[in-house]
């Protein structure tokens, strides 16, 4: 297959996203030294709020414009923005090797989620790490965070909140190392499906695109993402739903583990699945539809509900 002489990487004009960017950039270079790389930065609906769940395709609207019309070769997104349905025109390309997937807790006196004292409020910017929190401290006052997360800083420094859960991902692109007082377990706080993953996407009529990016896929990050989303497909919530999985690969078997929980921490419910790899997806849907049997489907009408 021949390459691509030039590649053009569409990608939101922020600063988190700009990083990501830049992680791909020297990869496709170093892999493809004679390749010339240039990112498109395209300014999206979503781009003022860096933080927050993915609402429809608010994220990818305009990154989608640019593909479909030739202004890029290739879309970059971060996984939990990439709505869960895609056109039948658009290709997965690669998910290169996935980052940190945790939460972490950020403050700016150091203290750790147990150090809290009763009442006091913590920032989270999704329905589902608020309910987890709410579910590990019913006694803390959550706190709905909106906006940048430059934003949410000077929130917590104003002390609008004490502290603020957020992706490990995005505190460590924002070089938030000394600001980062927990990394959270899965016992806390399971993950929004997909991250701390890459998407790259592409026309599949391109086939010297798909080429060039495939050298960039991590196989077992890539399964483990569609495990994911099509778990979250399956409970069929919509957006902002208090829902979160984590695979991993482990000697060609996938693991993974998945929780569903209320608005109000009370009602939780857990479960994990093994097997092979190669059945990611089925994988996903079969954990999907066990919990919706265990008391999933209450979690997810009443969630729907509090939407409307």
């Amino acid at each position: 297959m021949t390459l691509p002489t030039r590649l053009r990487i569409g990608v939101r004009a922020n600063r988190l996203a700009l990083a990501l960017a830049d992680e791909i950039v020297d990869a496709l270079q170093t892999t493809h030294p004679s390749l010339t790389v240039e990112l498109v930065k395209i300014a999206g609906s979503g781009d003022h709020v860096h933080d927050g769940p993915a609402a429809g395709a608010a994220f990818t609207r305009e990154l989608d414009a640019a593909l479909a019309d030739g202004r890029v070769d290739a879309a970059l997104h971060d996984m939990p923005d990439l709505p869960l349905v895609r056109l039948d025109s658009y290709v997965l390309a690669a998910v290169p090797r996935r980052r940190h997937p945790f939460e972490v807790f950020v403050t700016a006196d150091g203290r750790i989620l147990d150090e809290l004292d009763e009442g006091e409020r913590v920032g989270a910017s999704t329905a589902l790490r608020r309910a987890q929190v709410l579910a590990y401290r019913e006694d803390l006052k959550v706190v709905g965070a909106r906006g940048g997360l430059e934003t949410h800083w000077n929130q917590i420094t104003e002390r609008q909140f004490e502290g603020l859960v957020m992706a490990a991902t995005d505190a460590e692109r924002l070089g938030w190392h000394d600001r980062v007082s927990e990394i959270f377990t899965t016992e806390v706080c399971v993950p929004a499906p997909g991250q701390g993953a890459i998407a790259l996407e592409a026309l599949v009529s391109r086939k010297d695109v798909l080429a060039a990016l495939k050298t960039l896929d991590d196989p077992d990050s890539h399964r483990a993402v569609v495990a994911e989303r099509a778990w979250l497909n399956e409970l069929g919530g919509g957006d902002d739903l208090p829902a979160g999985a984590l695979a991993n690969a482990v000697d060609g078997r996938l693991v993974m583990e998945a929780v569903l929980v209320s608005a109000d921490g009370l009602e939780i419910v857990r479960d994990e699945i093994e097997g092979p790899i190669a059945q990611a997806e089925t994988l996903g849907v079969k954990l999907a539809v066990r919990m919706l049997e265990r008391g999933g489907q209450e979690i997810v009408e009443a969630s729907a509900g509090e939407r409307e």
